[in-house]
């Protein structure tokens, strides 16, 4: 990825750090302003998919004079919204401030800096929620939990116009680094948890409700914290599970009886809660959620256990547990920041728990039927189809990010890349969502479509649908709706591709299926399909379609 990197501090040295992507800074680093107003500025000549402002509060109002200043703030943002909401097509990341100042007062004077960085932050995020290509760099955070001391240097500010320590350099790119990652979508989806001395301190089995260490204060107040960052874990989007060796019945009394249980059992979309090994406990977990191994973290305190785990499927990210548990919640920020890790947080991923759960209740309810055709009937599904909108981006690009089993060509793209296609006349974009008797799956299908009028004929450029609905056909009326509607725009042909991957083997013979016809393939099984319009393929339907 190309990211520029503007300051109004010296930042050679922390640009010269940056090794995981290519990187424009300006000559001079008093002229951020500038290069971003200026459309002809080198900044847009090098063409950045992110831009990173790392702003320093002191130098930026070197005068101080909050009236004035508050002013100033407004005339900053009027003018960085006007030019960011022209420029979607670059995420741009804006810092928090921090006025490290080294005034000498009383204790009760009054430290008007302050006003000015709640107001610069207010100002943020009304900006970040206009704009979906804005986004926070939390500076301020960094610094307050390194402490300003260690965070910059005084030796290096006075020799270099270097604000930052070595520390304090190292801690921003780690931070601008999550946050391309974030943009990539490269993140894991679930974590997995083991409960004696993980959740709670001691075992259920041998010490019993009343015995286990978990309390709002003292020694169980740090299993109760850790509780709760993993709850916030759940309203981030992250599929919670347990994988515990323990008898169900005993493990499941303290979720419904213990006082101090923060989690409860429907903050998790599985429990495997046996004596079975931990490894085919897991390997059935991502089979039951449809989801691939390698997007599982497993936490475990037991260190024969995590071993065992990571030479059996070393997919799996096992991370050491900490030895004094009251680094735990420390612990839980830690893996948060190294593998799920969100800039922003969509509806289905607040409801993603919720969905599986639903999905747990239709694999049920299906092994009541004779037939699966009778499931499906009896299902209830409707679908519901409509052309990308702008608050349709984050999800489409997320789910392009993160999808793999159900995904043809597997092509990942941006929200700035989504919004391109969106905006291209020669590209249709179509969203689904879906939903049964169970309750709302969310928006989880995504087609891109590239049309060629003069040739009457369209391409797939992509085709995917979230694991959560696969096995329900829903991808036959779906596509038997683009179908129509292209041939209703006059297109005669429709081609498709098939590029395998590790992953998305369940959908490697699925236009074949559909009836389309292969043109083309080669040795590493990639395919291309075409598709006569003109001739209605035969389907069978289990729900409603509806088009909005």
């Amino acid at each position: 990825m190309r990211i520029a990197l503007l300051s109004n501090v010296n930042v050679d040295s922390l640009v010269k750090r940056i090794d995981f992507c290519e990187v424009y800074s300006p000559d001079g680093y008093g002229i951020w302003l500038q290069e971003i107003l200026n459309f002809d500025s080198e900044l847009y000549k090098f063409h950045p998919q992110a831009v990173f402002v790392i702003l320093d509060g002191e130098q930026l109002f070197p005068r101080f004079n909050r009236k004035n200043i508050m002013t100033d703030i407004e005339e900053y943002f009027s003018a960085l919204e006007h030019v960011f909401s022209q420029r979607r097509d670059i995420f741009f990341f804006l810092n928090s401030l921090d006025f490290f100042t080294k005034q000498i007062r009383a204790s009760d004077e009054v430290r008007e800096e302050k006003f000015v960085e709640i107001e610069w932050y207010r100002k943020l995020i009304e900006l970040a929620k206009k704009l979906t290509n804005v986004h926070i760099l939390n500076l301020k955070d960094l610094v307050e939990k390194e402490g300003r001391k260690n965070f910059y240097s005084n030796k290096l500010w006075y020799l270099g116009g270097m604000k930052y320590s070595t520390k304090g350099e190292k801690l921003i790119i780690k931070e601008i680094e999550r946050s391309i990652k974030a943009l990539k979508g490269e993140k894991k989806k679930c974590l997995a948890i083991d409960l004696d001395n993980t959740i709670w301190g001691g075992v259920i089995g041998e010490d019993g409700i009343e015995g286990i260490e978990l309390s709002e204060f003292k020694e169980g107040a740090r299993y109760k914290d850790f509780q709760k960052r993993l709850k916030e874990f759940k309203n981030l989007g992250v599929i919670l599970t347990v994988v515990s060796k323990n008898n169900e019945q005993d493990a499941l009394d303290v979720f419904e009886k213990h006082k101090d249980m923060v989690l409860k059992r429907d903050d998790f979309a599985l429990m495997k809660i046996n004596w079975d090994p931990k490894s085919k406990n897991l390997i059935e977990l991502a089979k039951e959620l449809n989801i691939g191994i390698d997007s599982i973290v497993f936490i475990d305190d037991n260190p024969v256990e995590r071993e065992l785990v990571k030479k059996s499927i070393p997919e799996i990210i096992v991370p050491e547990f900490p030895k004094d548990t009251a680094n735990l919640v420390d612990f839980a920020e830690e893996i948060y920041n190294e593998f799920f890790y969100v800039l922003r947080v969509t509806a289905e991923d607040i409801k993603k728990t919720q969905m599986y759960i639903q999905n747990a209740k239709r694999t049920a309810l299906k092994k009541k039927y004779a037939s699966a055709e009778d499931f499906l009937k009896d299902l209830g599904t409707k679908i519901y189809v409509w052309k990308l909108r702008e608050e349709d981006i984050p999800r489409a690009a997320q789910l392009t990010q993160k999808t793999n089993q159900f995904n043809l060509t597997t092509k990942r793209y941006t929200e700035t890349d989504v919004r391109n296609f969106m905006n291209d006349e020669r590209y249709d974009v179509f969203i689904a969502s879906v939903e049964d008797k169970f309750g709302d799956n969310g928006k989880v299908v995504l087609m891109i479509l590239k049309k060629d009028k003069k040739r009457a004929q369209a391409e797939i450029d992509t085709f995917l649908m979230s694991c959560r609905v696969m096995g329900r056909h829903i991808e036959d009326q779906f596509i038997d709706f683009i179908e129509k509607k292209l041939k209703k725009d006059g297109m005669k042909l429709l081609i498709a591709f098939y590029y395998p991957t590790k992953k998305n083997k369940p959908v490697e013979n699925l236009f074949e299926r559909l009836g389309y016809t292969v043109i083309k393939n080669d040795n590493e099984g990639n395919k291309v399909y075409s598709r006569n319009l003109n001739i209605e393929e035969p389907r069978v339907f289990y729900g409603e379609l509806i088009e909005r």
